[in-house]
């Protein structure tokens, strides 16, 4: 899967037992490109940079946990760049990089020409971010196609992913690409506007509703792949 904009490119790339989804933007201008979430078997990306010519620059995190970071070590062996993370995430993470960037919310992130911004979206784990680019999200484990990310792992937070994804309704614009961390559902990539109509962790108005909802229903009546859950009026 490629996303493409008249300054940048995104590719997805799938790998590991967890069907994670690695993503690379790179600048079309520059060349300068970014990894976000490494890990896993990364020789296919190896190879896309070098035959594509492109420079890696950075490594961006959406959060920390072991499937989304597992080949960082393999990179910094090849690559002298920096780790971009949350503050929250490097301290709920406990790992020391000398190369760590600190991403506060909103922050921008330059490559080449291409502006990443840097969004809090907290709840799967205390410093998640998601990364926007233009029209198009990566949104890590926050966000699925049609499902979001647990909380009841170490970190997770019901509360915070409520009070994020509410967020999200009314800060991005419905057109907004949704690619996620993995690839649960019955497509990779839908759009914010798909998701208020289609994923249940949208349909609740109400904080406690949704932590039952989250912590103790959902796991027991779905299954991936996850697909379009029509609104009910029991949220």
């Amino acid at each position: 899967m490629q996303q493409e904009n008249k300054s940048f490119k995104i590719k997805s790339f799938e790998s590991g037992p967890m069907e994670n989804l690695i993503y690379l933007i790179w600048d079309k201008k520059t060349k300068d490109a970014a990894i976000i979430d490494p890990a896993w078997d990364l020789s296919e990306i190896e190879i896309f940079i070098k035959n594509n010519q492109l420079k890696l620059k950075k490594i961006l995190l959406t959060h920390s946990h072991h499937d989304h970071i597992n080949a960082i070590d393999k990179i910094l062996k090849l690559y002298d760049i920096p780790i971009y993370l949350n503050k929250k995430e490097m301290l709920f993470w406990g790992k020391s990089y000398d190369n760590f960037q600190i991403n506060y919310p909103d922050d921008i992130i330059k490559l080449g020409e291409t502006e990443i911004k840097s969004m809090h979206t907290p709840g799967h784990t205390p410093g998640s971010v998601c990364y926007l680019i233009k029209d198009t999200l990566i949104a890590g484990d926050t966000l699925f196609v049609f499902g979001c990310g647990r909380c009841d792992l170490d970190g997770g937070n019901p509360e915070e992913m409520f009070n994020t994804i509410n967020t999200m309704q009314s800060m991005l614009a419905l057109k907004t690409k949704i690619l996620p961390g993995h690839n649960y559902s019955t497509k990779k990539i839908s759009t914010l506007e798909e998701q208020i109509e289609g994923n249940p962790f949208f349909h609740f108005n109400d904080l406690n509703k949704f932590v039952e909802y989250r912590m103790k229903i959902h796991d027991k009546i779905r299954n991936t792949p996850y697909s379009h859950q029509t609104k009910t009026n029991s949220h």
